[in-house]
């Protein structure tokens, strides 16, 4: 009888402690479930991002004067953003620039052009992003490279040298110029840019222009 007493209380023991860990467990496997289902959210939007757009270029200029004598100078990204501010036109060479520094999501009525290249629409927004010593253009509708696109533009500091540089790398969705003459344009137009910043910057430093 005392067996049957002491049987009947272990069961009922079991289905106690049962009770109480079957909501802690469904609770786990929930959120084993809503992770899961997280990571495949992320993971399949990192794969319509890249599908959506792809990596055009990425150069790295160094700010200096058009000297073959100067082989990189050590100023300050600090500088070239300065004097960015105080003219925005005055350095970045392509056209439809505003002279004033540029405001966050402001708009830009660019326009890309070259011998070989014409004159193409280049709207674009203007954003900081928390780039340091930088910001970046998305493309807007009726822009060559796609509405999305975007280039980024930063300058740094070398490491070892300390040279100043300019790092300019782009991402486009829907482009409506051949890669090599698309790829040239920029080149040949951050290279510029670079020039002239250099330039300034050279006769803020030294005087003589």
């Amino acid at each position: 009888m005392r067996t049957q007493s002491a049987l009947s209380a272990l069961v009922a023991g079991i289905a106690s402690v049962l009770f109480v860990l079957g909501p802690v467990a469904d609770a786990g496997a929930v959120t084993r479930t809503a992770s899961a289902t997280q990571a495949v959210a992320v993971e399949a939007q990192g794969s319509v991002s890249a599908q959506s757009s792809r990596k055009l270029y990425d150069y790295r200029l160094y700010v200096k004067p058009n000297n073959a004598r100067v082989i990189g100078v050590a100023w300050k990204p600090s500088l070239a953003i300065k004097e960015l501010h105080n003219c925005f036109n005055c350095t970045f060479p392509v056209k439809g620039a505003p002279k004033k520094y540029p405001t966050e999501n402001q708009k830009l009525n660019l326009k890309a052009c070259a011998a070989y290249f014409v004159c193409k629409n280049a709207p674009v927004r203007y954003h900081k992003g928390g780039i340091s010593n930088g910001w970046y253009f998305t493309a807007e509708e009726g822009h060559f490279d796609g509405k999305g696109s975007k280039v980024y533009f930063q300058y740094y500091s070398e490491k070892n040298t300390h040279y100043l540089k300019l790092h300019v790398w782009a991402y486009v969705t829907h482009p409506s110029v051949p890669d090599s003459l698309n790829k040239r344009f920029a080149r040949d137009k951050w290279q510029d840019f670079a020039h002239k910043m250099g330039v300034k910057l050279w006769c803020k430093t030294y005087g003589g222009c």
